[in-house]
């Protein structure tokens, strides 16, 4: 990997987008009748962000993404489906508009579903950005847990970045690596830039 690659570009994660983006997410499974667990949250929004980076130059939520056992992790949306309280006060985030419940037999695992509390993505989100949230959902949806994460993990950046026998369970993930050719100087670009609003 070239010296410039080396240190991945941090982005400054934009909370109302990320919140918008989980808001919509559940928000488009529920009128499929589905609840959606926090796996297939986050991969959907890996997804998006991942195809709107490469169509648009810049990616939805502007989260950092990680390398874990099951593949790449948007890192501050995985605190807030978690309900990491840090997190939550860190980031001034009170009244989520979305609920969970456990799964019966399901060893911990949630299924998340929204609360009433009414939220106007259009507000934070463009059309390009509820498209890509779209078409990475459908593909969530129509893939079995091992084929999401068979596709997810045979991405570039994911592959940088996971150790396999690490001594950590996150590992940060590089942004240039996300691009279909990759490209570390639109991703310094990318994490320069104020998140987009």
């Amino acid at each position: 990997m070239p010296d410039d690659a080396a240190q991945p570009s941090k982005l400054t994660p934009n909370v109302p987008r990320i919140i918008a983006s989980i808001f919509r997410t559940i928000s488009l499974a529920q009128e499929k009748n589905k609840k959606l667990s926090q796996y297939q949250i986050v991969k959907t929004l890996f997804l998006a962000d991942r195809e709107h980076l490469n169509e648009w130059g810049r990616p939805i939520t502007y989260d950092n993404y990680v390398a874990m056992l099951h593949g790449p992790v948007p890192s501050l949306a995985y605190d807030i489906l978690k309900g990491n309280e840090f997190a939550l006060r860190k980031n001034n985030i009170e009244g989520l508009p979305w609920k969970s419940s456990a799964i019966a037999g399901g060893n911990g695992k949630r299924l998340f579903e929204l609360n009433g509390n009414f939220l106007d993505v259009e507000d934070f989100l463009s059309e390009s950005d509820l498209e890509a949230i779209e078409h990475a959902l459908s593909d969530v949806l129509r893939l079995s847990f091992g084929q999401i994460r068979k596709l997810t993990h045979e991405d570039p950046a994911y592959l940088d970045a996971w150790i396999e026998n690490g001594d950590r369970t996150a590992y940060d993930m590089n942004l240039g690596l996300l691009f279909e050719t990759p490209n570390f100087e639109q991703a310094a670009l990318v994490a320069e830039q104020s998140p987009y609003v």
